[in-house]
């Protein structure tokens, strides 16, 4: 990741995107923006939200199953579970 500009933080906490950076990734006016906070390495990554999914997608692909029947057999055992501590 490399510097691209330094903004100001406002009064209110407020930044200005330089608009050749709006330009760039098709920020309107009311577009939203998904912020994170990365304390471990004191950083701010702004993401636009129209590309997120673009960018989890396939994240936690697998995790259930890969296969329908691994997913059936995953959710069934799950469901079990409930009904055993209730």
């Amino acid at each position: 990741m490399k510097l691209i500009n330094s903004v100001r933080v406002g009064k209110k906490g407020q930044i200005v995107i330089p608009e050749y950076i709006r330009r760039s990734l098709k920020l309107e006016e009311n577009s939203i923006l998904s912020i994170y906070l990365d304390s471990d390495e004191d950083k701010v990554i702004l993401i636009p939200a129209n590309k997120l999914g673009s960018l989890t997608r396939g994240l936690i692909k697998g995790v259930w199953g890969n296969t329908r029947k691994e997913v059936d057999r995953y959710i069934k055992k799950e469901r079990e579970s409930w009904n055993r501590n209730y």
